[in-house]
């Protein structure tokens, strides 16, 4: 088994499994939005020094994500986390783009129209409303939604792996 199959079956096993009591909410979210920076690809990506997940918003992972990706690369590249505090517009540099739930979506997500960043967002309906993948609880596990029209429009690619342990919402487009 490659070490992409092996992600790919621990989220599968994370999707399908209860959260016990000793493991935090933002562990099992921080080791998504590591993995969904893994397995996306972005159109004529330019070699940087890094890859920079923003967290925009308030940061509620206490730590969580700073540990998940310590040491560990993407395509790569090491993992960066830059935080945001609301209102700033400053995205650049930023691949993925983690929206916390105390952030305005809908205003932030028109801004990011036609640029190839990847939204993860944990707000009720986040990828129902545009957003390309949403964190959601469900039977006390840590579930995602996606939006292939949202990704597709920003011309990334996210692997068909990815999408079978998903939720697809809105069209397949």
């Amino acid at each position: 088994m490659t070490a992409r199959n092996t992600v790919l079956t621990v989220l599968a096993i994370a999707w399908c499994r209860p959260l016990d009591a000793g493991t935090a909410e933002y562990a099992v979210k921080a080791a998504y939005v590591y993995n969904f920076a893994k397995f996306t690809e972005w159109p004529n990506a330019e070699p940087s020094g890094s890859l920079t997940v923003c967290l925009y918003g308030k940061d509620s992972f206490g730590g969580f994500l700073d540990e998940a990706v310590r040491g560990k690369q993407a395509h790569g590249l090491p993992i960066l986390i830059r935080r945001l505090p609301l209102g700033v517009e400053d995205l650049d540099g930023c691949q993925v783009l983690f929206f916390s739930t105390t952030a305005r979506i809908e205003p932030a997500l028109s801004r990011l129209q036609g640029r190839s960043i990847l939204t993860v967002g944990e707000s009720a309906g986040f990828s129902e409303r545009g957003g390309m993948i949403g964190l959601v609880m469900e039977h006390g596990s840590v579930r995602f939604d996606i939006n292939l029209a949202a990704i597709a429009a920003a011309r990334l690619q996210v692997s068909s792996r990815l999408i079978e342990i998903g939720r697809v919402v809105g069209s397949r487009k």
